[in-house]
């Protein structure tokens, strides 16, 4: 009799992984949906890259200025003879 409960036990027990598991079709499915979403994100990443890199080159650009407009200012206070004070 014990072993007759442990056959019906194993039995429960693969009845309950054959309805639970994923299928075939399931997996494929699941793939398909990821994929699709993966592809998104991947538009998505680049557009944003494409932001950054132009937000970039302006960035670079202002500090391009910033640095002539130092120098000019330098360029000034050397001819004026003022001494540079920087404050800490």
């Amino acid at each position: 009799m014990a072993k007759e409960t442990t056959l019906n036990e194993i039995s429960e027990m693969l009845a309950h992984v054959v309805k639970h598991m994923a299928t075939k079709d399931d997996l494929t499915a699941l793939d398909s949906k990821l994929t699709s979403r993966i592809d998104k994100l991947d538009v998505s990443i680049h557009r944003e890259l494409t932001s950054i890199k132009e937000q970039l080159k302006n960035v670079i650009g202002y500090r391009k200025e910033i640095d002539h407009a130092l120098e000019r200012i330098a360029a000034i206070e050397r001819h004026l003879g003022l001494e540079k004070k920087i404050a800490a």
